[in-house]
């Protein structure tokens, strides 16, 4: 057995671009996969740190409910409740620096508001600076910064600005007397944080409740006891009670969904690496037979022979491995730093997991025996005299490559997958991957049964002005079938995974687009950081009178309480609704629901919701408000298609009335204007100035889908450039498999050279073969893409797709041309080696 680990050693050393075009496949798919779990484990590191610092070293959070807070008669049972050692209670609210209304084009983002006790504070949270805030003279109010609102803003410590208020001159000027690492200690604010004392928040906003209360526990208290308490004391408002951990899950589930596409991705990338280890130890197979067969004759054991192979697919797959950890730190760094850069998401820098590493590296070399797997069986049942009877390559019966065991890879890597699946995440999402994959497969399986017609189809074009070369090169494409199927297999992966990806990235923005102008009634959305009540000399009446507008619609968004689980609802007017034509009733009678929405006592659903609640038109919705009457219940008058989206699903429509005296709604948070027919060029900009100057920030329809549509292409980008990895992994099996065939075709090319055909010949030849077998990867490719686009689309719920799932024109063409172009640069290397084959040696090879 040693003797033969030393002839596994030199077959690879023998065949060094073969092997090193392996090592570099294995690579890129275990480059993903470690890129993948590096991201992932980042993410995962950003959502602790995240927890502490929005929760410090509470052991609870009391969160109000709806937008009045929690009185501070709640805030003070709340303390006095037996096992609590520490109440510190927050407001968190949003306002602009008052100087920068009016002062240019567009009025700056705004900025979050974070006020604390700071005599109580600093007892839970580790917020350098609050001492400052406590030692404020009186009419001296000071703030902490973040140090990217002191960068956009230019100040510095000592510096003052101005906040605005709830109603002009309702401001204060404050001096910034700290500032605070990073982005701050609030999400979701962009880094724009400014942290004030309660009783300066209550000057400049006027009344405020509080936002939430975090507990520390006295010792030998339990948090199930704590709990219990509280639910005993706190009966008259509406509250959230919460753990670090229930945070932790709330915001791994918002990644979980971008980090199971991610692993997807992984997944495909190292199962198309395997199609390349598979070709590359068949063919070694193929080409060692007669030494396999003097193996055999002087004694070797087929278990030996076995090993033999399996030797070289270790040695393959640690070495592949190796460097693909190195790939995937570069490629983890530059996927993290993009992460940050598109979205929200939580996601620290660079972070290599030492986990993932024994993950990765266990993973590429698993994948690479269990794709070693069939060609060393069959290394092994080579008989020794079929073996030195037949010429190299002539016994391709029993040498030629089994596509069906690409099953059992396929199955190594499903599983793999789903033990590292992360948790959380849209419900489903592990059946829509398996999906995708069997899709994949059953491609890959169906392949070589295509193969001879597409073929035909494919060498047109090169037919019209290379017939003879086209001839020649589909002759050889389909002589061993299933060898060119793991070829074209590798490359229909990859580029399947393009086009399904380009497929979904599509039809979600159409079907953002689509959302919109179905449901707001209006061409421009104004929105508030503060509720605006719509009274009669409030901005709704103001945003009215500008010429030109048609209707003001107020929207009001926040959240309710639903047998026990959180649901998003939107107070909107009826009549409104009904007078613009907004919404696709699927149940109930328009006119009837929308009218009833301002009478009160009824709620329209959107589909969505009806189906998850199990709800149909007239049912009863029974709702927890809090208060002298802590019910309230409200008749569904009506389903349609889809309303406005919110953070956990779209809204649950109520009416105004309902809205303000029963859930404790404020006002709106944003205004939907209508223009008449044919002003817009002169109503915007008419309506954007009466915005800022109430404080207001004013968007187009077509602004806000831009916004949702480049968010969208930007996370698609990265999830498209993690297929063409694949793509690329395919290309350097096309190299392998061009070479093989140039390989087992030397005595053929020479007769070819003999009688004629010149070298230029020869190298088209082969040009032309690899741009057959790009042809037909693109179109199988493009067509199981298509399948999986759509299976990804309608198991989502439906909810990515507008009417009918459109077809991704442009990245199907994109994905042809790439794949078709990857193939033919493949064949730059096989086409040299052939056309520099010499007639003389050509034609004594054996």
């Amino acid at each position: 057995m040693r003797g033969l680990t030393g002839v596994a050693w030199r077959s690879l050393r023998a065949r060094r671009g073969r092997t090193a075009l392996t090592v570099v496949g294995i690579a890129l798919g275990v480059g993903v996969l470690f890129a993948s779990l590096a991201t992932n484990e980042g993410i995962a590191q950003s959502v602790n740190g995240t927890v502490v610092e929005l929760i410090g070293t509470a052991d609870l959070r009391v969160a109000a409910f709806d937008e009045r807070g929690l009185s501070d008669a709640t805030v003070a049972a709340i303390r006095a409740t037996p096992g609590v050692a520490v109440a510190a209670p927050r407001i968190e609210r949003r306002t602009f620096i008052a100087t920068t209304l009016g002062a240019g084009p567009a009025v700056e983002p705004p900025i979050a508001i974070l006020a604390v006790d700071p005599a109580v504070d600093p007892q839970v949270h580790d917020l350098v600076g609050t001492a400052t805030l406590a030692a404020a003279p009186p009419g001296a109010p000071r703030a902490l910064v973040s140090a990217t609102l002191a960068a956009e803003a230019g100040l510095h410590l000592g510096s003052t600005f101005t906040l605005m208020g709830l109603a002009d001159p309702s401001v204060s000027t404050v001096t910034v007397s700290g500032i605070l690492a990073g982005d701050g200690p609030l999400l979701g604010s962009s880094g724009r944080t400014a942290v004030i004392t309660i009783d300066e928040a209550r000057t400049v906003f006027g009344p405020l409740g509080t936002t939430e209360v975090d507990l520390r526990l006295a010792p030998g208290a339990t948090v199930d006891g704590v709990t219990a308490a509280l639910r005993g004391r706190l009966v008259n408002e509406p509250y959230v009670l919460s753990r670090p951990a229930d945070i932790a899950a709330s915001l791994r589930a918002s990644t979980a969904d971008f980090q199971a596409t991610t692993a997807l991705l992984a997944a495909v990338a190292l199962f198309v690496g395997a199609f390349l280890i598979f070709n590359t130890l068949s063919m070694t197979v193929t080409e060692r037979t007669r030494e396999v067969g003097l193996l055999r004759a002087a004694g070797a054991s087929r278990g030996q022979v076995a090993r033999f192979v399996l030797v070289q697919a270790l040695a393959l797959g640690v070495a592949g491995s190796a460097v693909g950890i190195a790939i995937g730190l570069g490629l983890a760094a530059l996927m993290a730093r993009y992460v940050q850069g598109i979205s929200s998401l939580p996601a620290g820098g660079l972070t290599v997991p030492p986990v993932g590493v024994l993950i990765a590296l266990g993973g590429g070399v698993a994948v690479t025996l269990a794709a070693a797997l069939e060609p060393a069986i069959r290394a092994g049942r080579i008989s020794p005299i079929d073996a030195l009877r037949a010429r190299p390559f002539e016994a391709r019966a029993g040498s030629r490559a089994r596509l069906r065991w690409i099953v059992v890879v396929f199955a190594v890597v499903a599983l793999a997958g789903l033990a590292l699946w992360p948790t959380g995440g849209t419900a489903g999402a592990p059946l829509r991957a398996l999906v995708v994959y069997a899709i994949l497969l059953a491609a890959t399986m169906v392949s070589p049964f295509v193969l001879a017609p597409l073929g035909r189809l494919a060498g047109i074009p090169f037919a019209l002005i290379l017939r003879t070369e086209e001839r020649l090169a589909r002759g050889s494409a389909v002589r061993d079938r299933s060898r060119t199927a793991l070829t074209v297999g590798a490359l229909l992966v990859g580029l399947a995974m393009v086009v399904a990806v380009g497929s979904v990235a599509l039809n979600a923005r159409r079907a953002a687009e689509s959302w919109l102008v179905d449901v707001v009634p209006g061409d421009e959305v104004v929105t508030s950081i503060v509720p605006v009540a719509i009274d009669s000399s409030g901005p709704v009446v103001t945003l009215a009178a500008v010429p030109g507008v048609v209707r003001v619609t107020p929207i009001a968004t926040f959240a309710a309480a639903y047998d026990g689980i959180r649901v998003d609802a939107s107070a909107m007017s009826g009549a409104n609704l009904l007078a613009d034509g907004r919404l696709t009733f699927v149940a109930g009678d328009r006119i009837a629901a929308l009218t009833a929405l301002d009478g009160g006592g009824t709620v329209i659903l959107p589909q969505s919701q009806a189906n998850r609640l199990g709800l149909h038109v007239g049912d009863t919705m029974s709702f927890t408000v809090g208060g002298p009457q802590p019910i309230a219940n409200l008749r569904v008058s009506g389903i349609v298609a889809r309303t406005l989206p919110g953070l956990t699903g779209e809204s649950i429509l109520m009416g105004w009335s309902d809205a303000t005296s029963r859930f404790g709604v404020l006002g709106a948070d944003s205004f939907a204007v209508r223009f008449a027919p044919g002003t817009a060029a002169t109503t915007g900009p008419a309506l954007d100035a009466a915005a800022r100057q109430l404080a207001l920030e004013p968007n187009t329809l077509a602004t806000i889908q831009g916004a949702i549509s480049g968010a969208l292409a930007q996370v698609f980008s990265l999830f498209d450039a993690l297929a063409a990895v694949a793509v690329l992994v395919a290309g350097l099996g096309i190299v392998n498999t061009l070479t093989m065939n140039v390989v087992e075709r030397v005595r053929e090319i020479g007769i070819l050279r003999a009688t004629g055909m010149t070298r230029r010949q020869v190298w088209r030849m082969v040009v032309v073969e690899a741009g057959i077998l790009g042809i037909v990867g693109a179109v199988l490719g493009c067509s199981a893409g298509l399948a999986a686009g759509a299976a990804l689309i309608l198991l989502a719920g439906g909810s990515l797709a507008a009417g009918p799932i459109e077809i991704p024109w442009a990245a199907m063409g994109l994905s042809a041309v790439f794949g078709v172009a990857v193939a033919m640069l493949a064949a730059y290397y096989p086409a040299r080696l052939a056309s520099g084959i010499s007639i003389v040696r050509a034609v004594q090879y054996e």
